[in-house]
């Protein structure tokens, strides 16, 4: 090798070498400057299904869980107090559910009983934990070291077809309400079902009316596209979609096109992603949909 082309191999080596130093600190800079971002900003999860892990015996939302744990009396979830503080999570939404085909007086009293388990979780443990229902709630919550508990109900089919039952779950402290869950309820079409209603019957609108008269959100997710239309030109206020995703990467019906993300966005609502594997990757949806055919 002539002193020529060693000094160029050697220039040649120090420019790479230079280019991944340069390339790291940018990347280093970059997670810096998320990790600041992170801090300064109040991080709300707006659904988990946390909430009937809190009426288990022997489970406690402050100690650390395993959410690998597998079988029906398994610990394990996907959050508990000790991961909220480590990964920077200011508050969450506890989701109230109720599967859709339980109805009537059933529905709202087991939807009740997971009410007053959040807010027992909150007075019994006021020095970490606070009953929040407004944004200035979490505010106050996280500049107090503490974290939000807020309360949305996952399906409309909980108020059993009464406003009266709207408002009390209101004024328990629930700031939002899925209009439906993954069946149809007897004023609005679930994206999981078969069409009923074209949207929403004129008492689903009366329902959105009266959440924007009480101040709760209206959660999208899980609706049919007709009724997200009809909330939407109903609604007086922005909307939520609390767990859902794009159709754009992930066909799933659950998952908004990006007409109507961008028709939620242009009334000021918004859009929280849904990060289950199966709503994000075609190919495990179009799995997991193969597997429901034949055992269908």
């Amino acid at each position: 090798m002539s002193a020529m082309t060693a000094l160029t191999c050697s220039a040649l080596t120090a420019t790479f070498v230079a280019g991944i130093v340069v390339a790291a600190q940018a990347q280093e800079s970059a997670a810096a400057r998320a990790a600041r971002v992170h801090k300064a900003a109040t991080i709300i999860d707006t659904h988990v299904d946390t909430t009937s892990f809190l009426m288990k015996p022997g489970w406690n939302f402050l100690e650390r869980h395993s959410a690998t744990d597998k079988g029906p009396d398994a610990p394990g979830n996907a959050i508990d107090l000790p991961r909220m503080h480590e990964g920077g999570l200011d508050g969450v939404f506890f989701s109230i559910y109720i599967p859709g085909t339980m109805t009537g007086g059933e529905a709202v009293k087991q939807a009740m009983q997971q009410v007053a388990a959040v807010r027992k979780l909150a007075s019994d443990h006021p020095d970490q934990i606070v009953l929040a229902t407004s944004s200035a709630d979490a505010r106050q919550a996280k500049a107090a070291g503490k974290v939000a508990a807020f309360m949305g109900i996952e399906g409309g089919h909980m108020i059993a077809e009464d406003l009266g039952v709207l408002r009390n779950f209101a004024a328990l402290g629930v700031r939002y309400m899925t209009l439906t869950h993954s069946v149809n309820t007897p004023w609005a079409d679930s994206s999981g079902d078969k069409p009923a209603h074209d949207g929403l019957t004129p008492f689903g609108k009366d329902v959105v009316r009266e959440m924007n008269r009480l101040g709760m959100m209206v959660d999208i997710s899980h609706v049919a596209d007709a009724t997200f239309y009809a909330a939407l030109e109903t609604s007086r206020a922005p909307m939520v979609a609390s767990h859902s995703s794009a159709r754009a990467l992930n066909s799933h019906a659950r998952n908004m096109t990006d007409d109507m993300i961008k028709a939620l966005a242009s009334k000021g609502g918004v859009i929280q992603i849904n990060y289950y594997d199966q709503f994000l990757d075609e190919p495990l949806n179009q799995a997991a949909q193969s597997r429901s055919a034949k055992l269908a």
